[in-house]
């Protein structure tokens, strides 16, 4: 016993170490947890499958999971009726605007464990999303353009950048020996769209010459994905438009990737073993139907043409939310577009993980996780403890504390069922708002849907 409290005393010291670094987004989920789940092999590829039993993730639901940090969250803007309101965002708020989401949304999930080998196969739709803005401007599209005439205001920084691609994984690992599992998963990102705007300002000032309140964006932003952009002298103005064809709906070959994940697992004794794994050491490319853009010139309104957005009963209301989609509509004519000349590229969130599992019986184990990422010149951090048990032979339950950020604690947990021919699990860092999601302002959630088959052959 005083062994085994000595570990834990390690490996939360550990832990605790690299849990001080800046936390700007959450990554850890409890799924990696779960044994009987052989997604959680996305946490390191070293995991062998434990199934004897060949996985087929159910389209969509082989793994969906969302990831959402902010500090706001939805129903600052959204009422329970989904009316929104950027005066309540504003007054909520009270502080420049974070945020960052990623998405995973599964189409093909495989997984088949042969003697001491594992093989997986998958293809995802993957999405990163991350931006910040100056919360006074909400104030600014929530009162509308009066107040401001014969004003001078400047608003930003406002950033945004989002991120779509396609990955196809391919996955091994390898029971090299009693205490050694290695893993690797090597994979190709085809990329799909991406936009990003980076420290963008915004002038409100007045010309009392001209009777002209104008608006006066400065910045640039990359563009790339199935669109068309032009540029119409005449008009003087640069469009741009949807241009789907049926290439962007599969793979886009002209703005490939690749990526790689590696890990590995070591049992210390045969109650204890710790693993290791980096993940999305990789990138996406940009120069088929990519774009430099920037902003040149003013949007003016004449002093007849302004509106306001608070009083619904004058005949100079515009209603914000159709206000702001009209100021980004008036964008295209004071922007200036250039094709790429040379390919760029975009590198993946690059992720540590660290894990240590005690196993106190058959049944019951300690698990102890850091979870450490370096995206956009930030590094994030997330440091889980979690207790594991084993109910019947076919429900396993996960429960534990995270800790975000190095000031909140949040209870997760983790769960599954295994059937003969069919398995399902869910996992979330944020119990109390798995719920009420509309209020969470960090969630980490993933469920999904797996077909078991067997690969014995039947006797008769």
């Amino acid at each position: 016993m005083k062994n085994f409290l000595g570990k834990i005393k390690f490996y939360v010291l550990l832990f605790a170490v690299l849990g001080w670094f800046s936390a700007e987004a959450q990554n850890g989920n409890p799924l990696q947890f779960l044994s009987e789940v052989s997604q959680s092999s996305l946490a390191n590829p070293a995991f062998q499958n434990q199934s004897e039993k060949l996985i087929i993730g159910l389209p969509v639901l082989s793994g969906a999971s969302l990831k959402w940090n902010a500090n706001f969250s939805p129903d600052y803007i959204f009422s329970e009726n989904f009316s929104y309101s950027f005066d309540r965002f504003y007054n909520s708020l009270g502080e420049p605007g974070e945020a960052a989401a990623i998405a995973t949304l599964p189409i093909i999930y495989l997984s088949l464990k042969s003697n001491k080998q594992t093989f997986g196969l998958s293809l995802s739709e993957r999405i990163l999303v991350s931006g910040n803005f100056d919360h006074e401007f909400l104030r600014f599209i929530d009162q509308g353009l009066v107040p401001y005439y014969g004003q001078e205001e400047e608003y930003g920084p406002i950033s945004l950048k989002t991120h779509l691609f396609k990955e196809l994984a391919f996955s091994y690992a390898r029971q090299v020996n009693k205490k050694l599992s290695l893993g690797i998963r090597t994979k190709v990102l085809f990329g799909q769209f991406f936009y990003d705007i980076e420290n963008m300002n915004l002038t409100v000032q007045t010309d009392e010459a001209k009777q002209l309140l104008q608006i006066i964006p400065s910045g640039t932003y990359r563009v790339s994905g199935p669109i068309d952009v032009q540029y119409h002298p005449l008009e003087n103005k640069t469009t741009v438009k949807p241009d789907l064809s049926a290439g962007d709906y599969f793979f886009k070959f002209k703005n490939m990737g690749a990526g790689i994940d590696l890990g590995f697992s070591y049992a210390l004794s045969k109650q204890t073993s710790i693993s290791v794994a980096i993940a999305d050491l990789g990138f996406t490319s940009l120069k088929y139907r990519s774009y430099d853009n920037t902003f040149s010139g003013s949007i003016d309104y004449h002093i007849n043409d302004l509106y306001q957005s608070t009083d619904p009963g004058s005949s100079t209301y515009f209603e914000p939310k159709e206000a702001l989609l009209a100021l980004s509509d008036s964008l295209p004519y004071i922007t200036s577009a250039e094709a790429f000349t040379q390919r760029q590229y975009e590198l993946l969130p690059i992720k540590l993980n660290l894990m240590a599992t005690h196993r106190l019986n058959d049944r019951m184990k300690l698990n102890f996780s850091d979870n450490l990422t370096y995206y956009n010149g930030e590094s994030n951090n997330y440091l889980s403890a979690y207790f594991n048990i084993l109910l019947g032979t076919r429900f396993e339950l996960s429960s534990g504390l995270n800790l975000y950020n190095a000031e909140q604690l949040l209870p997760g947990f983790a769960c599954s069922y295994t059937g003969k021919s069919v398995q399902v699990f869910l996992a979330t860092n944020n119990i109390y708002k798995l719920v009420q999601p509309s209020k969470a302002k960090n969630l980490n959630l993933c469920f999904g849907v797996n077909l078991l088959f067997s690969t014995q052959p039947k006797l008769y």
